[in-house]
């Protein structure tokens, strides 16, 4: 059963006006799940290809067909009256296996109301809301842990392409052996040997270099649309994707190559970029070979330990800082100034993507099912997926006096949901990542 579980008793004895209401919550719910997953997915939306399914088994494994290369750039065939000559092609396949994982999700315990329409507002949207986003976000962020993890090349602004990193497993304290840890990231980001290292901002001519990396280097190819969400995505078909902070995107307009002038013709840098183009979350259009999206909560990092004004360390060179903080003085939620100084966190972590590169497991409810006006009960009540949010009175109350009992009058509800995580590379070469020394536009110019 999707998004709830064991109805509470409660809900019998609410006024007769809410009865319909109450008994439809299971649909609020998912249509609720629907709108979030859609605002909060990322990576999902165009890797998200593999249906999740119950009993699956703990590993994943992908066997990727293998086309026979091109081989020569000059042809010389045997004239028609001799004999010919005969290729063979031979097509192979690779082969990737990942390890899934499985991590559980819930709010705190509510109290149940018997007025639906605040019930709705006040406890159960919120909630949801809240939960669906986390859920989603962490997705977001174990796809990138294991983006970063296979990829096998790394882009440096300012310095270009550089290959053969670490593809081993990562861990959470950053220094597993043979893979890409919090020493090599700040030794990459400085510079080692014949890489000069992070040089500048994420600019127009290190994405137009990253294309012709991407395209013609590396062979990767362009998206066919998005996946996962309500509608279809004209803006990501023929294009590759870059997943970069509203910070990066919006130095665009000041890159030194926008409104460039050579001697006295105005206009003559890499002005080939729209803006205000927007493709359902999607937006900008680079070259008309590129679509871009903006990231919610980027890596961001310091090559120093980053600490407080009592010189306490908080996070350690080459960790990701966290984005968001809770502020015990006023009860509220704020972004981490850590996290949003340049100073504290000057380097930064954008993607260039092509299709292909990973595959992972889908999140969320699957919008198109949803989209119909006539979905029966049977219907809704058959389908699963992966993450799916329940709401459950099965829990244990802790009464003031420190004594534990069960939930029996159903007057405590809690929002449970648990997620099955999971990513295997494709082809390892079609995507990655770029690593930027963070800038914000001037106020005052010359």
């Amino acid at each position: 059963m999707p998004s709830i579980y064991n109805l509470p008793g409660q809900f019998n004895n609410v006024p007769i006006e809410a009865v319909n209401r109450f008994a439809q919550l299971p649909f609020y719910l998912v249509h609720n799940e629907i709108q979030q997953y859609a605002v909060w997915n990322e990576f999902d939306q165009i890797y998200g290809s593999i249906p999740w399914q119950e009993n699956m088994g703990s590993v994943m494994e992908a066997v990727t067909p293998q086309r026979s290369p091109v081989g020569r750039s000059l042809f010389f065939p045997n004239p028609i009256t001799t004999a010919s000559n005969k290729d063979i092609y031979q097509i192979s396949e690779s082969n990737e296996t990942a390890v899934l994982y499985k991590h559980k999700y819930g709010s705190f315990v509510f109290n149940f109301l018997p007025s639906f329409q605040i019930f709705w507002d006040k406890y159960i949207k919120f909630n949801s809301d809240d939960i669906v986003k986390q859920i989603a976000i962490s997705n977001n962020q174990f796809i990138e842990t294991q983006m970063l993890q296979c990829c096998i090349y790394i882009y440096l602004c300012g310095t270009g392409l550089i290959g053969g990193q670490p593809t081993g497993a990562m861990n959470s304290a950053l220094n597993a052996a043979g893979s890409k840890t919090a020493a090599w990231l700040v030794a990459t980001t400085l510079g080692t040997g014949n890489n000069t290292g992070v040089l500048q901002n994420l600019r127009l001519r290190d994405i137009k270099r990253a294309i012709m990396n991407l395209q013609d280097d590396l062979g990767a190819p362009s998206f066919n649309g998005s996946l996962n969400m309500p509608k279809d995505n004209e803006g990501l078909k023929g294009r590759y994707a870059l997943f970069c902070s509203s910070e990066d995107y919006y130095n665009f307009d000041y890159d030194p190559d926008v409104n460039k002038f050579s001697g006295s013709t105005a206009g003559a840098g890499l002005g080939s970029i729209n803006l205000d183009l927007l493709f359902n979350d999607f937006k900008g259009s680079l070259f008309g070979q590129l679509t871009c999206k903006i990231k919610k909560y980027p890596i961001r990092y310091n090559v120093v330990n980053t600490t407080d004004t009592l010189g306490n360390v908080l996070w350690p060179a080459g960790f990701p800082i966290d984005p968001e903080i809770f502020d015990p003085i006023d009860q509220k939620w704020k972004p981490n100034p850590y996290y949003t100084s340049l100073a504290s966190a000057p380097f930064s972590i954008a993607w260039m993507l092509g299709n292909n590169f990973i595959k992972t497991l889908k999140v969320g409810p699957p919008p198109k099912e949803f989209a119909t006006k006539n979905m029966s009960g049977e219907k809704f009540y058959s389908l699963r997926w992966n993450g799916e949010v329940r709401l459950t009175d099965q829990i244990l109350i802790t009464n003031p006096d420190g004594s534990i009992e069960l939930n029996d009058f159903g007057e405590n509800l809690q929002l449970k949901g648990q997620l099955t995580h999971g990513v295997i590379p494709t082809e390892r070469r079609f995507a990655f990542p770029m690593l930027l020394a963070r800038s914000r536009p001037a106020i005052q110019v010359n």
